[in-house]
């Protein structure tokens, strides 16, 4: 684990050196809420507040890993990363530690408005257990994020990224409730991982219903299956490049 947390220290030291990477990641999803919350909100500023919230989460999890990783994986410095002695787990977690770092900042500017401007006021322990889900259920979207970093080529990174984060945020009903859809629909949206990490927020955020342990479990499949994606194309990357 020491060998983890000093990877995502080197990780985050990087990108904190790139303003034009940390002000739109930190204050992107801040400005989309001041924005669009007033048409949004609908009395439940608690679930306006993790939906956007989840929404910057989402953001780090899918550009510092899809773009970034696609971007950085064929340079000298990765080749020489990848000559130290440390597993692929390890190095998975270096990253996800990383893009953690940066989510728990976003968020902060998140909750700021969210309290400051809709009156978003979730008692303390409440607001806690929704900082732990949006970390804990932000590490699925991570390895996924990482999954795509090492498929994907530099050029097509972006383009990717962007065609399945606006679907999923969608489809993850993150900024308003999915009462108008069809039921077919709302089941089958059922599947998205988003939407499973939605539900669970939901529920903690507005104490309005109890929480559901199957979206818990279908959130708990999809980070063993975006591993294996992520993990399958990080051998498959290192086979290419280091026959």
């Amino acid at each position: 684990m020491k060998l983890a947390f000093a990877y995502a220290r080197v990780e985050t030291l990087q990108l904190v050196r790139y303003p034009a990477y940390v002000l739109p990641t930190l204050g992107l999803p801040a400005l989309l809420l001041l924005f669009l919350g007033h048409g949004l909100v609908d009395g439940e500023p608690e679930r306006l507040l993790a939906g956007f919230a989840a929404t910057a989460v989402l953001t780090v999890t899918f550009f510092q890993f899809g773009v970034g990783i696609a971007a950085t994986r064929t340079t000298p410095w990765e080749a020489f990363l990848r000559t130290l002695p440390a597993t692929v787990a390890t190095r998975f977690a270096g990253r996800v530690l990383s893009a953690l770092a940066f989510a728990a900042a976003t968020v902060g500017v998140v909750t700021l408005v969210a309290t400051t401007v809709y009156g978003a006021s979730p008692p303390a322990w409440r607001f806690v257990l929704v900082f732990l889900s949006l970390l804990v259920g932000s590490v699925p979207f991570a390895l996924l994020g990482i999954g795509l970093g090492y498929w994907l080529s530099p050029r097509s990174a972006l383009p990717v990224a962007n065609l399945l984060y606006f679907p999923l945020l969608f489809a993850g009903a993150m900024w308003s409730r999915p009462d108008d859809l069809p039921r077919s629909a709302d089941v089958a949206l059922q599947l998205v991982p988003t939407r499973s990490w939605m539900e669970i927020l939901d529920s903690i955020a507005t104490g309005d219903s109890p929480l559901p342990w199957h979206h818990v479990g279908a959130l708990a499949v999809w980070t063993v299956v975006f591993f294996g994606l992520a993990w399958w194309g990080f051998r498959r990357d290192e086979g290419e490049r280091f026959r």
